[in-house]
């Protein structure tokens, strides 16, 4: 089965490159808002589609022709999938892009091979220079894309998309109920139990924020403001850190917890609406994540997933009880 797979990587670019990647970044923006405020306009006047496109954008603004045309014309192709997820009532009115958002990003094709690899190092259209990379994962597939992405213009990333052919996994003939769990995302009704690694990043977190605002409290006492406190702006930057450590750590977790499932279940059975709990460690975005890489792998690995409503609310017992309706609706 041929499927679009994503590889993310850590690239490290050069004070050159990260220069062509922010003038990237803003043109991109530009040309997204630019279109949506034409198609606003449009809206207005009762007509649903606009002519504007970025080659015409180039002609009244010349500076758009230095960077890659694949990337505006994919940030039409994205506002134009925004539009139509609005009407189709699959999510809200596509939003402007800000310069103030942490997260900056454009994506770009492989055209006749202008996007590929020389040993750790990444070629982009555009750039005449190679980018360094971590590639901790080997591609030996077709790629199709390339998104460049960028936190506060520090830590640049590249997701590389290609199309592979995955095989079907062999199959166990075993079924396992998941409830949603606060603390470890899931329970299962198997004894087999999928544990996570032991991380002391929350008690670190929990640690520096009470820092950061005991610092905030001492800048205002001293009547700095917090932008120029430099003690306060040193502890900002490693509460962000650990957010982003456990991010990755979640993100890890997720990966390896899917794969586990699909690997060793032929029938996963899914608590349907849970209730999540306020503060806990596993919230409902993380929830949400963890559907939407179950659903996939089991399409690719050629296994059934379902979702059941428990008839009890105890959650030692709500797993057990997943799995026995799962099954009755399997066998009926």
């Amino acid at each position: 089965m041929k499927v679009l797979k994503a590889y993310k990587f850590r690239i490290y670019p050069n004070e050159e490159q990260i220069q062509y990647f922010i003038q990237t970044f803003g043109c991109v923006r530009f040309t997204y808002n630019q279109l949506l405020y034409a198609r606003k306009k449009a809206l207005q006047a009762g007509d649903y589609e606009t002519r504007l496109t970025p080659a015409q954008l180039k002609k009244d603004y010349p500076f758009l022709k230095q960077t890659d045309s694949l990337a505006l014309a994919n940030a039409q192709r994205n506002l134009d999938r925004a539009f139509k997820n609005y009407f189709s009532k699959r999510a809200g009115y596509p939003k402007w892009k800000s310069k103030k958002s942490h997260w900056q990003s454009y994506t770009t094709n492989n055209q006749k091979h202008t996007i590929y690899f020389i040993g750790e190092e990444l070629k982009l259209p555009k750039l005449k220079s190679l980018v360094k990379a971590n590639l901790h994962r080997e591609i030996l597939r077709e790629i199709k894309s390339a998104t460049i992405s960028a936190k506060n213009n520090q830590l640049f990333f590249v997701s590389i998309l290609c199309l592979e052919n995955v095989m079907s996994l062999p199959k166990t003939g075993e079924s396992i109920g998941v409830a949603y769990c606060s603390e470890n995302l899931v329970q299962m009704s198997s004894t087999n139990v999928f544990l996570s690694r032991k991380s002391n990043s929350y008690y670190q977190l929990k640690t520096a924020k009470k820092r950061l605002e005991l610092r905030a409290k001492l800048a205002k006492k001293r009547k700095v403001l917090l932008s120029q406190a430099k003690n306060y702006q040193k502890q900002k930057r490693k509460v962000q850190k650990l957010y982003m450590i456990i991010d990755n750590q979640k993100n890890d977790y997720i990966n390896q917890l899917t794969y586990f499932l699909v690997k060793n279940y032929d029938y996963i059975y899914l608590e349907k609406h849970p209730k999540f709990s306020e503060n806990a460690k596993f919230s409902e975005t993380d929830w949400q994540h963890l559907l939407r890489k179950i659903q996939y792998k089991v399409s690719w690995y050629n296994k059934q997933l379902a979702f059941v409503v428990p008839d009890t609310k105890e959650s030692e017992e709500k797993c057990f009880a997943i799995e026995q309706l799962g099954r009755q609706l399997t066998t009926s």
